[in-house]
């Protein structure tokens, strides 16, 4: 009798110790874990993940700026035609898991990352598929605007355990941005960003990441949605469609051109479309305020430190305020 309740107690405290281990490890596991809420849910993310893929150009830089290279970009396959050069050289290494419509979740698996970043609008019917390989967040960067990537800034910096860092960067991106109204003479002229003109004009609407910058250092963005332009992209695209003559009729004061590899270029360095008799009646043009860009900056570069690299052109670029 005397053996059998021994025999009991000790399979009673074995039992208690694995409940409290369970216990142990599941709390434990809990602290291990940053709850980060994103445009397709909530979702717990490591803390200070290490292996960090990414869906969509414009996070890389924001994980650059928290001391963080990620192992896996979906880069189209071209990264030299998209990627900005000097960001290029930073991520040196890193695996390419395909198209950013179309990534290749064979390939982000081989990675083993511990945190995907997604963007919303690309990647929302895969965003299950995804979150079977790493925890995953999805932002919205293609067709951000300037606050929604101040927004997803601040939500990969929880993610990755940096908010501090984070902090930094945009209290020093507001000192920069309010240097920069006060440089330039804006002045409340109307602007136009233009990317692609090989077969039509592809402009960007104000709604877009840089159109909104360009707003915030004072000048006014010459289209919108509501005019009779139309989107490129059945509404989920933040280009219009515009002809020479519609773009005559906007006239803005101050136009820019983003130039990238795919553009058509003649001999002299032009577009077809600037040797047109329509074009050389524009207002920017005859004042020269025709302005060319990098288009992996001014476009496709959709954070915090590629509104600081704008904001650095336009106070190179344009006239200085003469107050």
């Amino acid at each position: 009798m005397k053996k059998t309740l021994i025999i009991l107690t000790v399979l009673l405290l074995s039992v208690l110790t694995a409940a409290c281990s369970s216990s142990s490890g599941n709390q434990n596991s809990k602290e291990h874990k940053v709850a980060v809420t994103h445009d397709l849910g909530k979702t717990n993310v490591p803390k200070h993940p290490k292996r960090v893929v990414v869906l969509e150009l414009g996070f890389i830089d924001t994980l650059l700026d928290l001391g963080i290279t990620p192992v896996g970009v979906a880069d189209d396959n071209k990264a030299k035609q998209l990627i900005n050069k000097d960001v290029l050289k930073k991520i040196d290494g890193y695996t390419s898991v395909g198209t950013r419509s179309q990534p290749s979740m064979e390939k982000i698996a081989s990675l083993k990352p511990d945190l995907i970043i997604a963007d919303t609008t690309r990647h929302k019917k895969v965003y299950d598929q995804l979150k079977k390989i790493a925890p995953t967040i999805a932002l919205d960067n293609l067709n951000a605007d300037y606050q929604d990537t101040i927004d997803a800034s601040l939500t990969i910096a929880k993610a990755v355990g940096k908010e501090k860092e984070m902090e930094k960067k945009l209290t020093a991106h507001e000192e920069k941005l309010s240097e920069t109204k006060q440089k330039i003479s804006a002045n409340s002229q109307s602007v136009l960003l233009i990317g692609n003109t090989n077969d039509t004009i592809m402009a960007r609407d104000e709604n877009f990441f840089t159109s909104r910058l360009l707003t915030q250092v004072g000048y006014r963005y010459a289209i919108s949605t509501s005019e009779n332009s139309e989107s490129s992209n059945g509404g989920d695209s933040v280009n219009m469609k515009m002809t020479l003559e519609q773009l005559l009729k906007t006239d803005p004061d101050v136009i820019i051109l983003m130039t990238g590899k795919t553009d058509d270029i003649d001999a002299d360095g032009k577009r077809p479309i600037e040797k047109n008799v329509l074009w050389k009646k524009l207002k920017a043009v005859k004042n020269g305020h025709v302005y060319h860009v990098d288009r992996a900056v001014w476009s496709l570069r959709r954070s915090v430190n590629g509104a600081n690299a704008i904001l650095d052109e336009l106070q190179k670029e344009m006239p200085a305020d003469k107050k």
